[in-house]
């Protein structure tokens, strides 16, 4: 009943407005200055956000939101959506829907929202709520206020991220976060005001922010990570009880320590097994060999299944129950390969990562739970260090593959947790490469073979492709050519699995308009493999330049033409070099043979957005250079 009352008045003080007012003349669209509205798609009028920590394992959310919605693409943003879950509960809900003039459209009621429970996941303790709002003009305006009740434990305080996608602008988003008195918490501070201490009232201290008339932001390509513009604010208590395990986050080392006691004795197999990892080693002295033999052996007798339940969120399930049943999560996989190599004495670690392909760190300054996503496993050697994904063991054994592949990572240690940086591949090894024998006839139909070589992190990116069905591989590969009415057959392809894979995809192609016929001239693109590279506009830079990850891309092109046909003109050798890569092409004919030879090197780095000029020249260079005509006509 106490909980109950509790929860009411909270609520109570965020709902009146709604009930009592038909009209919000203060929601009329035409007040919106035109500088907030410029490049967004929603607006927020007005967020508040309070959190009040009752105690490590109580806690109660209230929130209030106003936002306008000013077309089609910011509809997402007036729909209602929370992920709930054992320890988060959402108690109480109302809200309305305004026209452009701020007149009431209808209300919005806790009834509405679809509370879900369906997961990907095998077992899990989530239950989903959203509420989808149709509109039936644009703009409108959609308020609701809600309240959510954390129970079970608090590892981190809900995040102030008041523009949570560059296209929503903000006039006023508020945060407010009530702790008892002298509760050490930690902070981290992003693009955004500091999250002061206000004051203290009744033994309570108060932790405001306010972020007011925030545009919103054009994006460009090649911008950096959000954290880089985006205001966040993150927050935690030092110390904390989670599903009735206790703890405290000083560091990485402490946030590690409590994890690794969380794996502590679940690593045990019975003697049945035991023995039978012992026999499936026993044919091998190399260590490298008896790991590999294993991960194999994980891969063909089990299988991934998302399993997110409780405390069950960090800690493994046994070794021997992920045994008995034949599948598991990332950490009750890696929690059993760990298991079998410790039984032939072999030493690894586990390590939790943060596993993306659109930014690899994290904030070495700041240890909390949400920045590290996915679980693998170290195994150190006296030559090298294996990283194994024990998830998908069809990544070829030793290969850091592109989800992992530079991130920072944290190998848990009972006495020394540590953060490292895995390894990378250098920009030269990532290779996309494609030899081509091309025949052009008199009337601009062309036959051609190409083989396309992907190496490294192109092969991460590609190697997919061999395990879809036949049509969806020659959709794929047709895609590659950049000709009108092409056509493409006889795929056929050879993958390489080590710890620097390849795939190489053999196939033949046809297309009738390879050359475009103006009198009695024919004139053939040099190179129908590529486009160009990025999206980059001409207007002036605001946003700072980075590429995350380099790679190469290398063209080899015999172009054979009609005997009866020479060559009148063609495009001049290229040769550039600059900061973001170089790139060279070149042709070569003789008789009616031509060879053509393109290469493009594009290094990882981050740049100023003063060079974006020489940044753009640098593409559009390359871009017409692809795009470039050889004009062959006939003898005379």
């Amino acid at each position: 009943m106490k909980k109950f009352f509790i929860i009411a008045i909270y609520f109570f003080t965020f709902v009146s407005f709604i009930c009592a007012k038909n009209e919000r003349a203060d929601l009329n669209t035409s007040v919106i200055s035109e500088t907030l509205s410029k490049d967004a798609n929603a607006i927020i009028r007005n967020n508040e956000i309070f959190f009040e920590y009752i105690s490590p394992e109580r806690g109660i959310l209230t929130e209030k939101m106003e936002i306008t919605i000013l077309n089609e693409k910011g509809k997402e943003h007036g729909n209602f959506s929370y992920p709930g879950d054992k320890y988060r509960t959402l108690s109480d809900f109302s809200g309305a829907v305004y026209d452009s003039q701020g007149n009431l459209i209808r209300k919005l009621k806790k009834s509405e929202i679809v509370s879900s429970e369906w997961s990907q996941y095998l077992a899990s303790g989530d239950v989903h709520y959203f509420m989808n709002i149709d509109p039936v003009m644009y703009p409108y305006t959609v308020v609701y206020e809600y309240a959510v009740e954390y129970k079970n434990g608090i590892l981190t305080f809900p995040a102030f991220a008041p523009q949570s996608s560059p296209d929503i602008a903000v006039i006023k988003s508020k945060y407010e976060l009530r702790v008892p008195e002298n509760t050490e918490i930690d902070i981290k501070v992003f693009n955004a005001e500091k999250l002061q201490k206000a004051k203290n009232e009744k033994s309570i201290d108060f932790y405001i922010a306010e972020i007011n008339n925030r545009a919103a932001i054009q994006e460009e390509t090649l911008m950096p990570d959000q954290s880089n513009y985006i205001p966040l604010i993150l927050a935690r208590p030092v110390k904390f009880i989670y599903d009735k395990v206790p703890g405290q986050i000083t560091d990485w080392n402490s946030l590690g320590s409590w994890q690794y006691n969380l794996w502590k004795d679940r690593d045990l197999l019975d003697e049945p097994t035991k023995q039978k990892i012992k026999d499936l080693t026993a044919g091998t002295t190399s260590d490298r060999e008896k790991i590999k033999i294993l991960y194999d052996y994980l891969g063909e007798n089990t299988h991934y299944q998302n399993i997110s339940l409780g405390i069950g969120g960090y800690q493994p399930m046994l070794a021997s129950e992920v045994c008995r049943i034949g599948f598991g999560d990332c950490k009750g996989l890696t929690n059993y390969l760990h298991a079998m190599l410790k039984v032939i004495g072999i030493k690894s670690n586990i390590t939790t990562i943060k596993s993306s392909e659109s930014s690899k760190s994290i904030f070495t300054d700041y240890a909390n739970f949400t920045q590290l996503n996915h679980v693998i496993l170290q195994v150190p050697l006296p030559d090298d260090t294996l990283w194994l994904e024990s998830t998908n063991t069809e990544i070829p054994f030793g290969f850091v593959h592109n989800e992992i592949a530079g991130h920072h990572a944290l190998v848990l240690s009972e006495k020394e947790s540590k953060i490292c940086t895995l390894p990378d591949y250098p920009d030269s090894l990532s290779i996309d490469k494609n030899v081509s024998n091309i025949s052009v006839s008199a009337d601009g139909k062309a036959t051609g073979k190409t083989t396309n070589f992907s190496f490294a992190k192109v092969y991460d990116d590609f190697c997919y492709i061999a395990k879809e069905k036949y049509s969806d591989q020659l959709d794929k590969m047709r895609s590659m050519i950049k000709l009108p009415n092409a056509d493409v057959f006889g795929i056929s392809m050879k993958e390489t699995k080590s710890s620097l894979p390849c795939l190489a995809v053999d196939m033949s192609w046809n297309s009738s308009m390879y050359g475009t016929k103006t009198g009695t001239r024919l004139f053939l693109p040099a190179n129908p493999l590529r486009s160009g590279e990025y999206n980059l506009k001409k207007k002036e830079r605001k946003f700072d330049i980075e590429i995350l990850d380099g790679f190469r891309d290398v063209d080899s092109l015999h172009l054979t033409i009609p005997e009866n046909f020479v060559v009148e003109a063609m495009p001049a050798p290229v040769n550039i070099k600059s900061p973001f890569g170089d790139f060279s092409s070149s042709i070569v004919a003789k008789e009616n043979n031509l060879l053509i030879v393109q290469n493009l090197n594009i290094s990882r780095g981050y740049w100023k957005a003063s060079v974006y000029p020489d940044l753009l020249a640098f593409f559009e260079k390359v871009n017409s250079t692809y795009k470039g005509k050889i004009i062959i006509k006939p003898k005379e």
